[in-house]
């Protein structure tokens, strides 16, 4: 008889236990009472921003070369330049961006960060927007930033970093006023050409510096961005150009190092100096026919013709 109830009573015993198992789980995770967990439990997602800004991974820096023509295009001077460029550094490819690919690019690539899309989009001075838009791309994607007023030298750029430091170079800058001109002249990095690794907190400061430059003239004016005029931001050499790219990138690595960091640490320079993941390279690099050297110690990489095409009442070309 007991051998006969046995099988029935662990089958209803198995079942009972399913019947039990089903009810909880429809119980506990029936979307009302999924309405009522925490929401803290998910995992909050961390954006590009806030990764460099705590980021000192080194990364290696994309071949790409990046240009920005204005409403007139490409001129058949910058084309040969860019033509021979190329043809020195075949493994590097080149993206020309124009003033609606721009904004397309930055409206796609910073649409987590409203503010950066939305004063982007609003600047009425053609020069503003092109300084801003180098910073952004080397910070979205890195690479190298050429004006169209750049030559290649002879030197490929695969070899512009010196072999020490490549495992460690993660921005590449250029002294522009160095030997020369004394002890008073304002030192600063060139912005014609720029190389950077991907999401570089030192280009991520320069872009911050620059949006709160622009904010704050608004306010002072009590206008619009978009009603900012050239004559109004001052000098664009020091409100978005080299010396705002300077301040910016030596800001950034004296909050990393928690030291002093400033010009007095890269003058005078006769070879390529490292601070941190930032390589200085000396002004003969990027600069040789701004700088005055009794004996050069290194190769011109790029030459500069400065054709200024912005220097005018507009801050560059209108269409």
């Amino acid at each position: 008889m007991n051998s006969q109830r046995s099988p029935f009573l662990t089958k209803l015993a198995i079942v009972a236990i399913a019947t039990l198992t089903f009810l909880f789980f429809v119980l506990f995770f029936h979307p009302a009472r999924a309405a009522t967990l925490p929401q803290h439990v998910a995992p909050a997602q961390t954006s590009e921003i806030e990764l460099a800004e705590t980021s000192t991974a080194i990364k290696s820096i994309p071949k790409k070369i990046w240009y920005k023509v204005g409403p007139k295009g490409l001129n058949s001077q910058s084309k040969e330049w860019m033509d021979d460029c190329l043809h020195k550094n075949p493994e590097y490819r080149s993206e020309i961006m124009t003033d609606l690919s721009g904004d397309l690019y930055v409206k796609n690539k910073f649409s987590h960060r409203p503010e950066i899309v939305e004063t982007y989009l609003a600047l009425s001075i053609p020069i503003l927007k092109a300084d801003l838009l180098r910073y952004l791309l080397l910070f979205a994607e890195g690479g190298i930033w050429y004006d169209l007023d750049v030559s290649c030298g002879d030197v490929p750029i695969r070899q512009w970093i010196p072999e020490q430091f490549k495992a460690n170079t993660n921005l590449v800058v250029g002294l522009e006023f160095d030997e020369g001109w004394g002890e008073h002249i304002l030192r600063q990095f060139t912005s014609w050409t720029i190389m950077a690794a991907q999401h570089s907190p030192h280009m991520l400061m320069v872009i911050e510096d620059i949006l709160d430059a622009i904010r704050q003239k608004s306010d002072e004016r009590g206008i619009a961005v978009s009603e900012l005029s050239l004559d109004m931001v001052g000098d664009v050499v020091d409100f978005t150009g080299p010396r705002r790219l300077t301040r910016g990138i030596l800001k950034s690595l004296a909050l990393r190092l928690d030291e002093t960091v400033d010009m007095n640490n890269v003058s005078h320079l006769l070879d390529p100096v490292l601070i941190s993941d930032v390589l200085v390279l000396p002004g003969y690099s990027f600069a040789a026919s701004a700088n005055r050297y009794v004996n050069q110690t290194g190769p011109a990489l790029v030459t500069h013709h400065y054709a200024g095409s912005w220097k005018n009442d507009n801050g560059g070309e209108t269409s």
